[in-house]
């Protein structure tokens, strides 16, 4: 029997962010391993190694939970794509510098892109798609430089519709190739990006 003056060992507990990190691991090994619809939220916190009742604490549901890693991944490319363009030059230049951070985060979360082949149709809670946001900052930056007068006259919102368009397909095209080569697709990417954006010079 314990002595009631023996010192008590601290209880354990693991923070809120580092299991809201498990569930989203495990969440994402399932997924893309067994397809969204074939996996459940018992699976889920098994996987994560902690209770069903703590996933519920963090999401409502499981399509709760796929929206918020679904926002993850489009706040690492916003963050990117605001860095890439922040640091200056010449219009153009700042494309092929975001192509290449584009391809970075890609290739350093590339199991968290798997999560955007899902057919699953997610909308987020403030009727937002997925994209939304990389579509806002993408209409920021050719705002930006058609006033430059660097880019070439256009709607902005249907030009950041196609720019969004061409990364993912080129993300997609990356992903599902076994010989794709980083410098060739940013090289690629940038080509089309130029060709559809930058204003000829006469």
């Amino acid at each position: 029997m314990k002595n009631a003056d023996e010192p008590t060992q601290p209880r354990r507990t693991r923070d809120p962010d580092s299991k809201r990190a498990a569930v989203h691991d495990a969440a994402l090994h399932l997924f893309t391993k067994r397809g969204y619809e074939n996996v459940s939220i018992a699976q889920v916190a098994k996987s994560a190694g902690i209770a069903v009742g703590t996933v519920y604490r963090f999401y409502d549901n499981k399509l709760a939970m796929l929206r918020a890693m679904l926002e993850e991944i489009e706040d690492l490319f916003v963050r990117r794509m605001k860095h890439d363009w922040d640091k200056g030059g010449a219009h153009p230049d700042r494309l092929d510098a975001i192509c290449e951070g584009l391809f970075v985060v890609a290739e350093d979360h590339r199991s968290l892109l798997r999560l955007l082949t899902m057919t699953t149709d997610v909308v987020y809670v403030d009727g937002a798609l997925p994209g939304d946001r990389i579509q806002s900052q993408i209409r920021s930056f050719y705002a930006e430089g058609m006033s430059a007068g660097t880019f070439v006259e256009g709607d902005v919102d249907m030009m950041a519709a196609m720019a969004h368009g061409l990364v993912e397909g080129a993300m997609m095209q990356s992903m599902r190739s076994s010989t794709s080569n980083r410098t060739e697709d940013v090289a690629q990417l940038s080509k089309v990006m130029k060709n559809a954006f930058v204003a000829r010079q006469q």
